[in-house]
């Protein structure tokens, strides 16, 4: 009988620690919206190398001018290929204007004889990556899906 009450409240109190733990994680919301962060608006990016939808593929949206738009946005392409942007991860959308537009997947990194993770391989062309892309994009209110068929090539430049 003791062993069967220990069971009991053990199985209560796993019950209890679970429920709280949902609780928590359910009741959690958004942090409060930075001061200064203008409206967004929504914006979905698709993605299209070598012909086919990539998913996995990190898309970053940089403002061509910080001076004036300072809200880096971003998101993951999905099964289908397609990225629901966030601004400074948070929130749903975008800051209208105009911007760089980056992309990244890298394929799972390997180990090296010594058993050292390799440097991942960019599955990519780096053309695409902070810093080198001419990939452009200007996102209004008016428009809320934008698509980019990336090819292959590295540039030439």
């Amino acid at each position: 009988m003791t062993e069967h009450f220990f069971i009991e409240t053990l199985m209560k109190r796993k019950f209890l620690v679970t429920l709280l733990i949902f609780v928590f994680v359910g009741c959690q919301r958004l942090p409060e919206r930075p001061d200064g962060m203008p409206e967004l608006t929504p914006c979905m990016i698709s993605v299209t190398f070598g012909g086919e939808r990539l998913s996995g593929v990190g898309v970053t949206l940089q403002p061509k001018d910080s001076t004036t738009n300072r809200w880096l946005a971003g998101g993951q392409t999905d099964a289908d290929g397609r990225a629901v942007l966030k601004t400074a991860a948070h929130y749903k959308g975008v800051v209208p204007g105009e911007y760089s537009v980056m992309f990244q997947k890298f394929a799972e990194p390997e180990l090296g004889k010594d058993g050292m993770p390799l440097p991942a391989k960019p599955l990519i062309p780096l053309k695409y990556s902070v810093g080198k892309t001419l990939e452009q994009i200007t996102v209004t209110k008016d428009k809320a899906e934008y698509s980019f068929v990336l090819d292959g090539l590295e540039a030439t430049r």
